[in-house]
Order: structure tokens, then C-alpha cells, then sequence
């Protein structure tokens, strides 16, 4: 009993002192991450939550705008989603072009299959993007994503940005 109270002990101390070591040591900003990086376009991303990073796949890494892009976002959620709100805003070369604000998930209205999503839950979203046009763009465009649930909670919220060349 006595030996096994002392591994205990040990095994706590060991785990509040990588804990204490670990949080002064950490950058406090989660990793920039590269999605994609090609002679045409590179796109990366960090997520801008302090508690949560998030997986972001662009596939396949474009040579045209015209090509078909699958894009696959995902995350645990910290809270449920009932009522789920968008906030996006879209940069040019440093200008802002485009600001948006939208309810993606409203009470006896779900629009996506996440809508109701429970605390713990792993959600996915997919979608796929084809542009009509392949415009000889040579810009670079950053965009700031958040979306907030009906209690105010951020859900997520991510730094894109993507370089035309």
C-alpha cells in the first residue's frame, strides 16, 4: 500500500511539473500551417482560438482556379451547437473587400448536419470549389473565420491566407 501511494505521488508531481514547464515554454500562438504550396497558390492558416487548433485540408494543391478543390475542415467541440453563427471577412492585398455575418444553424432550422452537435463530438465539414473563371490573379488575400454558438462561445475561428503568384 505504501509503495503504491508513493508511485501515486510521484506520478502527480511528475505530471503538474511537465505541465508547469510545458505552459511557459509553449508559444502562444497554435502553428501556421501550409495546406497548400504550389507554383500557382500557397495557402495557410493558423487558428486564432486559444484553446483549440483545427484540422484545415485543401486537396488538391490547384495549378488553376478551375480545378475542382476539396476543402475539409474539422474540430471537437468544447460546447453543443443548437444555434450556430458565421463571421467571416475577407482581405485584398491589406484592403478589406468583403464582410459577412450569417446564422448557420437557427432553432427547427438546420441547415447542415452538424446543426445540433453535441459537446465532445468530432465535426467535419466538406465542400468542394470551382471557379468558373481562371482569372491571372497575383494577390494575396487573407480571411478571418468565427463562428460563435447561441451562448456567445467561440466554436472556432481560424487566419487563412492565400497567395496568388
Amino acid at each position: 500500500m505504501q509503495t503504491r501511494l508513493c508511485d501515486n505521488m510521484l506520478l502527480v508531481l511528475v505530471l503538474i511539473l511537465v505541465q508547469m514547464f510545458g505552459v511557459h515554454s509553449q508559444d502562444p500562438q497554435w502553428p501556421l500551417h501550409t495546406v497548400c504550396d504550389s507554383e500557382r497558390i500557397t495557402v495557410t492558416y493558423r487558428s486564432c482560438d486559444p484553446l483549440q487548433d483545427v484540422g484545415f485540408t485543401f486537396l488538391p494543391c490547384p495549378e488553376r482556379l478551375t480545378d475542382l478543390i476539396k476543402i475539409r475542415l474539422a474540430l471537437i467541440l468544447r460546447q453543443s451547437i443548437d444555434e450556430l453563427y458565421s463571421s467571416y471577412e475577407l482581405w485584398l492585398n491589406g484592403h478589406s473587400i468583403l464582410k459577412r455575418d450569417e446564422p448557420l444553424c437557427l432553432p427547427h432550422f438546420p441547415r447542415f448536419k452538424f446543426c445540433g452537435s453535441r459537446r465532445g463530438e468530432i465535426i467535419t465539414v466538406e465542400s468542394s470549389f470551382k471557379s468558373k473563371m481562371n482569372l491571372p490573379l497575383k494577390a494575396d488575400f487573407d480571411l478571418k473565420l468565427r463562428a460563435i454558438n447561441q451562448d456567445g462561445f467561440q466554436i472556432a475561428c481560424v487566419n487563412a491566407t492565400l497567395s496568388f503568384h
